[in-house]
């Protein structure tokens, strides 16, 4: 407390122009460090743009590559899918002749068996 008190009797006895002369001193530095904040704000700001522009970026690509694997999945699984169609599709048709075939094979075979049957 002392020392605040002798510092304003200094002051008292500099004069009016010697305090306005410090406290314009006093703001310019104030004003001085304010702008020099200000600068390093903005840059930090500039930066941290930055660093989330890349990360969007970064993020997009890996959006990207993961949509296109899974777009050719569903392109592979739709082919796939296609191909089973059209094979069942024209297998159906043929069930009906393999059948056919099938009981008339049956029909030979109990034909030769009873061929041989007779013959001896």
């Amino acid at each position: 407390m002392m020392e605040l008190e002798a510092l304003f009797k200094l002051v008292q006895s500099w004069g009016p122009s010697a305090v306005t002369s410090l406290l314009v001193f006093f703001v310019m530095h104030l004003a001085k460090k304010l702008d020099k904040n200000g600068e390093e704000d903005r840059q930090r700001t500039e930066n941290l743009k930055s660093y989330f522009d890349d990360q969007v970026k970064n993020l997009r690509s890996d959006i990207t590559k993961t949509l296109d694997k899974h777009d050719r999945r569903i392109s592979f699984i739709e082919l796939e899918y296609v191909k089973r169609e059209s094979f069942y599709r024209e297998l159906g048709g043929w069930k009906t002749d393999i059948s056919q075939v099938s009981g008339k094979l049956s029909e030979l075979k109990d034909n030769i068996i009873d061929l041989w049957k007779n013959k001896g």
